[in-house]
């Protein structure tokens, strides 16, 4: 009876340090964490049709065994599949008038299983916030010039400038 419990005492004592002991984690390339950013972009968003990978920004300094949190930055571009039907979305073909989305976001290996945050904007809704930004700067540069130079000068810079 005394040997029994001894082999059990043994063998709890083997699976604690088993379980105890720290996994390893086979390093993943940045092409394997933009290609999961796209999936769990297509699982969260639900969209219409299924967004497919347009092109990948090279990340020189990618760590693919670090314990860090690493940026990651791509382009989408919507595909003909709907995202209802679950195919795999590297058969797709991108939509002709589909929308193209930029994206950014962290990836982190500092929690298990690691994180992928993205978060992806209109490509034209970017450059319209680009233009929009540009106005606005200009305006108050243009009443900063009004304010200190007096209307005329301002006009006659606008004819002759």
């Amino acid at each position: 009876m005394e040997k029994k419990m001894e082999r059990c005492k043994l063998f709890l004592l083997l699976i604690a340090v088993v379980a105890a002991a720290p996994t390893t984690r086979t390093p993943v390339s940045y092409e394997q964490v933009v290609a999961a950013a796209v999936d769990t972009y297509n699982q969260e968003q639900n969209p219409e049709f299924a967004y497919r990978l347009l092109e990948a920004e090279p990340q020189p300094d990618w760590d693919a065994s670090g314990e860090t949190t690493q940026p990651i930055k791509f382009s989408i571009k919507e595909t003909v599949c709907p995202t209802s039907e679950k195919k795999n979305v590297s058969q797709c073909e991108y939509k002709e008038d589909g929308l193209d989305k930029d994206c950014s976001g962290f990836y982190s290996t500092q929690q298990s299983p690691p994180l992928i945050i993205v978060q992806c904007e209109d490509v034209d809704q970017e450059l319209s916030r680009i233009t929009r930004g540009r106005w606005r700067r200009f305006w108050r540069g243009a009443k900063r010039f009004v304010k200190r130079h007096g209307v005329r000068i301002a006009l006659a810079a606008l004819r002759f400038g």
